[in-house]
This record gives structure tokens, C-alpha cells and sequence, in this order.
């Protein structure tokens, strides 16, 4: 049997060119050679011949050597916490009931936004390496979703409650900087996607047409885009701009409509812990 491991030994430290030159050498010689390490014309050209055919297989066998080598490993699951500002500019609300319609613009404060999330990342050891760039997330959010009061329609209006939503997103991901010790990489921008419920409730108070409190689920589209840095092998921060349309809110209150769409962006940080 030849000794592989001897001559691997022999070759750390070279440039991967040189170690399969070597090694085919090496080989050839052990195959082809007497006791003596006498080489004649006929088994040189055997040799070369036979270099020639371990180098050639090296190279094909390459892209699975460096597969099996690799120590960077994307798959996993995580959690994480996030925190962060949600910004809604102007929205026209439509107010109908019988005999009449009329349509406004209402303003909403700035707001904080607090939230969870837990994903997975699909590539695992035994899986295709391109597997790394994908992902999905399931996200919760809560947020204040408040207006100012202001006349709307003849009369003041306040609207003012909670917004809670629950998306379901595809990510999309490319690790970078990945190292033996940051198998998920160090720097990982990425972009998340997918459809969301979002519950709006609302006190309304102001006109004595609209007084209660009413709750709204709508559907949503979400998108976001952001970067993760490992501060530690397990551990990531980031920051992430994320937007959110919501065809909705809609309410039914008696005979008074009011419908309205939002367009809303948020500028997230998040904290992540990868298993």
C-alpha cells in the first residue's frame, strides 16, 4: 500500500499545483520503479504518462475535494429580536355612507416598533453549496399606529391603537468572509420578501358618527433589505430598512365605511442568535 499520507505531509505548505504534481511523482515513482530508484527510458515515459493521468483526475475530482474539505456550514436555524421606527406618510381616506362620500388625507405619527423572528437558513454539510444563499423567516411585529387629532371632513377626528403583523418571508442571502471559525460567514447582506396579516386596531373618536373601537385584518406585502455581522461565531447584529404596503385598513361601522391603503417604511436593528 502507498503511504498518501506520508507524501501529503511532505507537500503542506506548497501551492496546490505543486502537491499534485508531487504527489503524481511520487506515485509514478512507487508503481514504476525498482528497489533501487532506477528509472530507464521505457518507464520514464510511463512515468510522464502516468503524472499525466493523476493530474488529470485531481483536476476533476477538484470541485469535490474542496466541498468535502470546506468547514463553512450556512444551514441553521435562528432567533432573533428587533427593534426599531416605523414611518407612514399622508394617507387618503375614503369615508362613505348612503347619499355620501368624501375623501381626506390623515397624518400618522412616528412610532416605535418592537418584534421577533425565527429562521432557518436551508444548506447543511450534506447538501449543494448554493443551497448558502437561501432562507426563510416567519417575523412578528407590533407597532403604535397613531394619529394626530386634526379636522377631517367638517370635524375632528382621532384615530389611535396598535398594529400587530405576522409575515411569512423568503430570504435571500450572500455570506461573505466565511472562515473556519465564522462558518456562516462574517458579513451577510440579504433581502427578505413574502406576504404578511397585519391586525390594525383603532379607537376612533370625533365626529359622533364614528365612536368605538375597531379592529382590521388586511393583507400585506413586505420587503426588506439588510446586512448581518457576526460579532461571535454564533451570535449577529444588523441593521435593515423594510417596507410594508397594507391594503388596508378597512372598516365597517353601521352605515360608515372608511377605506384606506398604507404604505409604511421602517428602519430595523436586529439581534440574532444562530443554533
Amino acid at each position: 500500500m502507498i503511504p498518501v499520507q506520508n507524501v501529503g505531509a511532505q507537500n503542506l505548505g506548497k501551492p496546490m499545483r505543486d502537491q499534485v504534481m508531487d504527489f503524481g511523482d511520487e506515485i509514478a515513482k512507487r508503481l514504476l520503479c525498482g528497489k533501487g530508484g532506477e528509472i530507464n527510458p521505457t518507464t520514464e515515459r510511463r512515468k510522464t504518462m502516468f503524472k499525466r493521468l493523476v493530474v488529470l483526475c485531481c483536476i476533476l475530482l477538484l470541485p469535490t475535494m474542496a466541498l468535502a474539505e470546506g468547514t463553512t456550514n450556512y444551514g441553521d436555524f435562528w432567533v432573533g429580536g428587533q427593534i426599531g421606527g416605523v414611518f407612514t406618510p399622508n394617507t387618503d381616506v375614503t369615508v362613505s355612507f348612503p347619499g355620501f362620500e368624501a375623501t381626506g388625507s390623515v397624518k400618522t405619527d412616528p412610532s416605535f416598533s418592537a418584534g421577533a423572528i425565527i429562521g432557518y437558513n436551508f444548506c447543511m454539510p450534506y447538501r449543494p453549496a448554493w443551497e448558502r444563499f437561501f432562507g426563510v423567516a416567519l417575523d412578528f411585529q407590533w407597532n403604535k399606529f397613531n394619529h394626530p387629532g386634526e379636522d377631517f371632513i367638517g370635524g375632528e377626528i382621532n384615530l389611535k391603537g396598535p398594529q400587530f403583523a405576522l409575515s411569512f418571508l423568503g430570504r435571500l442571502q450572500y455570506p461573505l468572509m466565511g472562515s473556519e471559525k465564522f462558518s456562516r460567514g462574517r458579513i451577510v447582506p440579504f433581502l427578505m420578501f413574502g406576504p404578511s396579516v397585519v391586525w390594525t386596531t383603532q379607537e376612533l373618536s370625533g365626529t359622533g358618527l364614528i365612536d368605538g373601537s375597531e379592529t382590521s385584518t388586511n393583507f400585506a406585502l413586505v420587503a426588506e433589505v439588510g446586512v448581518e455581522f457576526f460579532i461571535c461565531p454564533q451570535l449577529s447584529i444588523g441593521p435593515s430598512f423594510r417596507y410594508r404596503h397594507v391594503f388596508g385598513p378597512n372598516y365597517e361601522i353601521g352605515p360608515v365605511d372608511i377605506d384606506t391603503n398604507l404604505n409604511q417604511f421602517m428602519v430595523i436593528g436586529r439581534l440574532a442568535w444562530h443554533f
